[in-house]
């Protein structure tokens, strides 16, 4: 426990560090770099479970989409078309090779599992940035994080103190219906300090009260999002994604409740009620 609060400062420290001496193109950097390394991990749970993807091509691909967002004025939407274009090639190894058909789909899973969700961090900063009061949005892809990985706090918090009805024993037996809403309470909570104490980062229509509410679907997203990637640990035969974050694992543990939360958050800050 030691090794994780240690490793969740000195990764929140870096986060900061990154926003403060660079600026958002530096902070879409970080999270690319964080978005391949947890998506070769996928891809090494993925071959445990009999669909190798074809490494290379598929980290490019996905390199591409999230370099896409950070780059391009039509974020990751053009990435896509030499993504199709070379998966769209190994199709034609099927005839001769119908065992490739698992590494293709195993390709094909990794890119949209890993940084096809990722890359609406920067689709937010995209459309939504420039209604922040600084006028980048960073500060707003930074409270995305916090409301999702707080969700796993009030979780794991709320759910070890009080918790007895398991929600998925057969997926994580460490959570609980009880942690469930631990999750939920901490992240409105975290969602409403957020909103009160740096307004100057965020849209100036998302007051306290409306990013509690607003946290909501974002904390539901981000605990199914970390019982996907359980779920793909646990078929793979193992407790880590990876050994590069003490205390953590993996890359990929790093960010499980963060793939489906930024899709979910998009959408959310797009059509549910905002001024």
């Amino acid at each position: 426990m030691i090794r994780r609060i240690l490793s969740t400062i000195v990764l929140w420290a870096v986060v900061f560090a990154v926003l403060y001496f660079g600026n958002v193109k530096a902070g879409l950097l970080l999270l690319t770099a964080l978005t391949v390394l947890a998506q070769y991990e996928a891809q090494v749970l993925l071959k445990k479970c009999g669909y190798a993807p074809w490494n290379g091509i598929s980290l490019l691909i996905g390199a591409a989409l999230m370099l896409g967002v950070t780059f391009s004025t039509t974020p990751g939407n053009l990435a896509w078309l030499p993504a199709w274009i070379a998966l769209a090639a190994g199709m034609l190894l099927l005839p001769k090779n119908p065992a490739a058909f698992p590494r293709l789909l195993g390709s094909v899973f990794a890119i949209i599992y890993i940084p096809d969700l990722m890359k609406y961090y920067g689709l937010i900063l995209r459309d939504f940035g420039p209604s922040c009061l600084d006028g980048e949005g960073m500060g707003l892809v930074v409270w995305i994080i916090a409301v999702a990985k707080f969700t796993d706090v009030g979780g794991y918090v709320v759910g070890s103190a009080l918790g007895r009805a398991k929600l998925a024993p057969s997926i994580s037996p460490g959570k609980t219906w009880v942690g469930v809403i631990g999750g939920l309470a901490f992240a409105a909570i975290i969602a409403a300090l957020g909103a009160t104490f740096a307004p100057a980062y965020l849209p100036p229509w998302l007051l306290p009260a409306k990013a509690a509410f607003l946290a909501l679907p974002i904390a539901a997203a981000a605990i199914l999002s970390d019982l996907s990637e359980s779920a793909l640990k646990r078929l793979a035969g193992v407790k880590d994604s990876g050994r590069c974050i003490p205390g953590i694992g993996g890359a990929l543990d790093l960010i499980d409740s963060l793939l489906l939360a930024a899709p979910v958050a998009y959408y959310v800050l797009k059509y549910l009620p905002s001024h």
